[in-house]
């Protein structure tokens, strides 16, 4: 009950009204009909499990977003005094205005919390936000965004992550040194490269995930955000490159054969040890590392190597398709234009005053 006296929280309130539409839904009448009290019962026990059992499987770094989006939505909720479960076009609207003006978060991050709120309205309690208000909220932010590049105002959070280049690529390759978490940090660098994986998806990798095939290798990239995918990685025509051969050094010399069904990159010690298998963040700081020991001057996070390999395949003329399918992304997503970096602004290719007549 609420604080006041007598009156019905949002959560009795909601389910009142789904009773309130079933009743007068003579299809839902009469499919409600045909089970008695001991079945209705045991579906309803049937449905509780089968959504902790579906929880259980999501990726731990996917479940800490949407704990992370939904603690900030019950602090909007509680600092506006709003019912939790109140997801209309205004308190949407409202969540948006109020983590760019009382947060002063990045418009990626609003974005992220907003599509993380819907998710656990419509998992954990069985709240349908109308598309029409999510795209309302979404438009407000677009709007505070445009707002801001008119006044100059400086950009917020840290931007898309910079691009590892073809360059700097050989260069990590070939500042890793021979030691067991040298080899192993080749090897993920240019698998994860190979592959377009985000950080997480590397760490998500199993051993057996990474098949041998007479022209390279087929990864199973199983563990993502989106739709899982495999990638058929061709030997590399550079050895210090070659993403194939990387994996091949690293699984040998982890004796990763031995446990087709363990983490495909691990922990390694300072003593050179081989511990158990990395975090998301581990295989990023990976990646960030090795660009350091290379004294590659740009900042190189795990996202890195996903827009790398994406902007290299599209310098070299890659179908949209092919590098889609890398990616993850569906066909024609305009979400990959967001990885398809410019490699060089005075190219004919990539120019489009040259070659115009001007």
């Amino acid at each position: 009950m609420d604080a006041q006296a007598g009156a019905p929280s949002m959560r009795e309130e909601t389910a009142a009204a789904a009773a309130v539409d079933r009743a007068g839904d003579p299809d839902r009448q009469a499919a409600a009909a045909v089970f008695d009290p001991e079945t209705t019962a045991r579906l309803a026990a049937l449905d509780a499990a089968s959504d902790e059992h579906a929880a259980a499987q999501r990726p731990a770094n996917t479940v800490r977003s949407y704990a992370a989006d939904w603690k900030a939505w019950t602090r909007y909720a509680a600092a506006r005094q709003l019912p939790e479960l109140a997801a209309t076009r205004g308190t949407l609207r409202g969540f948006v205005a109020w983590l760019w003006h009382d947060v002063g978060a990045a418009p990626s991050t609003i974005d992220r919390r907003l599509a993380g709120v819907v998710v656990t309205l419509r998992r954990e309690h069985r709240v349908l936000v109308n598309a029409d208000d999510t795209a309302a909220a979404r438009e407000l932010l677009k709007d505070y965004v445009t707002k801001a590049a008119k006044a100059k105002e400086a950009p917020r959070g840290r931007g898309q992550a910079e691009a590892l280049t073809l360059a700097d690529l050989r260069r990590i390759s070939a500042a890793c040194p021979d030691t067991l978490a040298g080899i192993r940090d080749r090897a993920l660098v240019l698998v994860s490269f190979a592959v377009a994986a985000r950080r997480s998806e590397a760490a998500g990798l199993l051993v057996l995930d990474v098949a041998d095939d007479p022209r390279g290798l087929v990864v199973d990239v199983r563990v993502t955000k989106t739709r899982p995918r495999q990638v058929a990685v061709p030997y590399g025509s550079d050895p210090l490159t070659c993403p194939v051969r990387a994996w091949q050094a690293w699984k040998a010399a982890a004796a990763l054969d031995a446990e087709p069904e363990s983490a495909a990159f691990r922990r390694v010690d300072r003593h050179g040890r081989l511990l158990g298998e990395l975090s998301g963040e581990a295989a990023g700081a990976v990646v960030t590392r090795a660009a350091e020991r290379a004294k590659v001057t740009l900042h190189l996070t795990g996202h890195s190597v996903r827009a790398g390999l994406a902007t290299a395949a599209r310098a070299a003329g890659k179908d949209r398709k092919a590098i889609a399918d890398t990616t993850g992304h569906a066909h024609g997503s305009p979400v990959l234009d967001q990885y398809l970096r410019t490699v060089d602004r005075w190219s004919p290719d990539e120019n489009a005053l040259i070659g115009i007549g001007l």
